[in-house]
């Protein structure tokens, strides 16, 4: 992630994702067609939102980040997700834990990821030209699963209880890293994931790679050592986001999306407006075409992150706020219009006696929604939003709801969530 040609190769792969974001705008205002919410159409549990802590590259976050991050109340982002790191040095898994423990005080989960195994358990060999490449020698996939082991106790002993620890970040992008091939990953999951004292991440591929996942999902046994499949959507095509193989043979597994940020990683963009709008979406599109059950930003605090670098929220971090601070852990996606009219994008879930509407509306004039809950009461609705003035402003008075319709007004450049009460 930090290295000058990995972020030109993300520029050239986001050409795909956001080369299409800003065609079809409109100069005038829109009358949208009615968004329809069913709650008895169930689809994927969500187990949250969240995003990177890593010390050992960016430093940790402050006393009162860690607070803006994790809490739930005004100016926080709710998150319920912490994505920590695995050094290949023991002595220095220390610095994961302030932050790791003040998360699960705030009711989030944990998961760790590494990027190399201890530097005596690896060796170079010659990749396509490249000598200098590196991968786990094969005579210690034991001794790597006991590695993964040892820091699963680490933070268990310090008050850390791990939701999951990945084999590998990114084994498909090793420049910087372990490399591992499709054949290597199938042959730890077969004859060493079940090793692990925690659930089991799958190797998080660069850019959804079908081809690193396949064969765990085509072998009985080490489909039954995978917990959850995770990965990374740098570049991904949305239309690529869903995976049929997994729909087929993932039964009872968790799809997990753990590291991306969008459009960009310039320095100073966490606030760029209307550009901050592509967050919003790459979370709907993820969650709605792509039934991910967590969704996972790079760093936390960023130049271009959620939390800027004087620890304040950014126009980035609202747009995760609209999702992480009301669709909570448990909560379930159903099924909702998701496109009725051009450049407004909706996600709904319902959890905890509430039905959550997220909408997204890029176009450039403002359009007057219609919506309609179907198989439950919603008694009262309330709304926040954000545009380029505003964040995350609540609305002044509920809005009226009859027989479970109700129309709402979604400015120009915008995200709206909405929160319903059912009886």
């Amino acid at each position: 992630m930090n290295v000058k040609v990995r972020r030109l190769l993300l520029s050239l792969l986001t050409i795909s994702i956001t080369g299409s974001l800003c065609v079809g705008l409109s100069a005038t205002a829109n009358a949208a067609s009615n968004v329809s919410i069913n709650l008895s159409a169930e689809k994927q549990v969500v187990r949250g939102f969240g995003g990177m802590n890593l010390p050992a590259w960016a430093g940790d976050l402050t006393a009162g980040q860690r607070e803006t991050a994790f809490g739930n109340g005004e100016n926080q982002l709710g998150l319920s997700v912490l994505r920590i790191y695995v050094d290949d040095n023991k002595n220095n898994w220390y610095k994961e834990l302030p932050t790791a423990k003040k998360a699960i005080e705030h009711g989030a989960i944990v998961f760790a990821t590494p990027w190399n195994p201890p530097s005596d358990m690896t060796e170079t060999f010659n990749r396509n030209g490249d000598t200098s490449a590196k991968r786990l020698k094969y005579d210690k996939y034991a001794a790597y699963a006991q590695h993964l082991n040892d820091f699963v106790s680490y933070m268990k002993n310090n008050g850390v209880n791990l939701y999951a620890i990945s084999i590998q970040n990114e084994p498909d992008y090793g420049k910087e890293w372990t490399w591992w091939t499709p054949q290597e990953v199938l042959k730890f999951m077969k004859e060493n994931a079940g090793t692990i004292n925690c659930k089991v991440m799958s190797p998080e591929s660069f850019s959804y790679q079908k081809n690193m996942y396949n064969p765990i999902l085509n072998d009985s046994q080490a489909l039954a050592n995978m917990d959850i499949l995770g990965t990374h959507t740098y570049g991904t095509k949305v239309s690529d986001f869903a995976y049929p193989l997994f729909k087929q043979k993932g039964a009872g597994k968790e799809l997990w999306m753990t590291e991306v940020y969008v459009p960009n990683s310039d320095a100073n963009s966490a606030d760029r407006w209307p550009e901050a709008l592509d967050v919003a979406e790459h979370i709907n599109n993820a969650m709605v075409e792509g039934d991910f059950q967590s969704y996972v930003w790079w760093y936390i605090r960023r130049s271009y992150g959620f939390i800027k670098e004087d620890g304040n929220v950014s126009k980035r971090g609202y747009m995760m706020a609209h999702f992480s601070k009301f669709v909570r852990p448990g909560y379930v996606r159903v099924d909702a219009t998701k496109n009725p009219t051009t450049n407004v994008y909706v996600s709904a879930y319902k959890g905890n006696n509430k039905v959550v509407i997220v909408v997204i509306n890029k176009g450039t004039s403002e359009v007057k929604q219609s919506f309609n809950v179907s198989n439950s009461k919603v008694s009262s609705v309330s709304s926040w939003q954000t545009t380029a003035t505003a964040n995350l402003a609540k609305s002044a008075s509920s809005i009226n709801v009859s027989n479970g319709s109700f129309t709402a007004t979604l400015p120009a450049q915008s995200v709206t969530t909405f929160v319903g009460e059912i009886n």
